[in-house]
């Protein structure tokens, strides 16, 4: 890891886990190099234990500069694929520069590990909060694809199933998907697994067919790709107790309507449009009634 300051037009390359324990001052933060870069290299091998040596040694650089600009959270570091992770020191305290440096390094594992290139914005950003989140820190986002990759990774990490695997397991699972469509997809997986709430029972009861149940699912995650844990729940619910006899397409068809309906009125409750699409399809509860004398 080096460390590169900046001061007056001039520059100094420095070896962070060689340095001695002087502190430096970056704006309001304080940081000893030699201490940051332990944390960093400590968290990192046990995430990643295939780690290259040579990310940490030629691809990960900490940079301070004698004037921290007042600018964007999103420069608090930097990744490219040719040249390596930037973390800008000055934005965050030693700890929340640990989780920067981690975010960065998700994505060269990520590249490392195959389908950084194939994957969409939202799922880079996962894999890199995914990340930052095992290194203590929390973030929250306004713009996109921050916003929607950390709303789906909140919610993978709200449940029991995915919560309870090691960081390695729950890394590769999520570096499995290349799509924000796959990412909805794997919170449903793990919300029926969490909750046992019977998705795979039903789709093995009702096809076979393998092309035919990702169809479904592809579309079950497409209509929840911006719901809350809770409406997921209540589309689930629905779908798992439609009548057997309920033909694919027209499953299919009632997922397309649901999105439509929640395009067409953004202002209506979408629990109500839920239960309004499945009404032909799911049997009514039978009601008990009290007769008096």
């Amino acid at each position: 890891m080096q460390l590169l300051l900046r001061s007056g037009g001039q520059q100094l390359i420095i070896d962070m886990e060689r340095a001695d324990d002087r502190p430096l001052t970056v704006g309001q933060y304080t940081y000893r190099p030699r201490r940051l870069a332990g944390k960093v290299r400590r968290l990192a091998t046990k995430m990643w234990p295939d780690l290259p040596p040579t990310v940490l040694a030629e691809r990960l650089t900490f940079e301070a500069m004698d004037t921290v600009r007042d600018t964007a959270w999103s420069d608090s570091g930097s990744f490219s694929p040719r040249s390596g992770s930037v973390v800008l020191l000055g934005r965050w305290d030693e700890d929340g520069s640990v989780g920067i440096a981690l975010h960065e390094l998700a994505h060269e594992m990520h590249l490392y590990h195959g389908g950084y290139d194939d994957s969409d914005g939202v799922v880079r950003e996962a894999v890199a909060m995914l990340a930052e989140r095992e290194a203590g820190l929390r973030r929250t986002f306004e713009r996109e694809p921050y916003h929607s990759a950390c709303q789906l990774v909140e919610q993978l990490e709200s449940l029991s199933a995915f919560n309870r695997l090691s960081f390695p397991k729950r890394w590769a699972e999520v570096i499995s998907v290349t799509s924000v469509v796959g990412l909805a997809d794997l919170v449903n997986y793990y919300l029926d697994r969490s909750e046992r709430l019977g998705l795979a029972r039903w789709l093995d009861r009702l096809t076979k067919n393998i092309d035919v149940r990702d169809q479904l699912l592809a579309r079950l995650a497409t209509t929840s790709l911006r719901y809350s844990l809770a409406l997921r729940r209540v589309l689930i619910k629905k779908l798992v107790r439609c009548k057997p006899e309920t033909p694919v397409e027209q499953l299919l068809y009632v997922l397309d309507s649901i999105a439509t309906l929640d395009r067409r009125y953004p202002n209506d409750d979408l629990e109500q449009i839920i239960n309004f699409c499945f009404a032909p399809y799911v049997p009514q509860r039978r009601r008990l009634f009290a007769f008096g004398s």
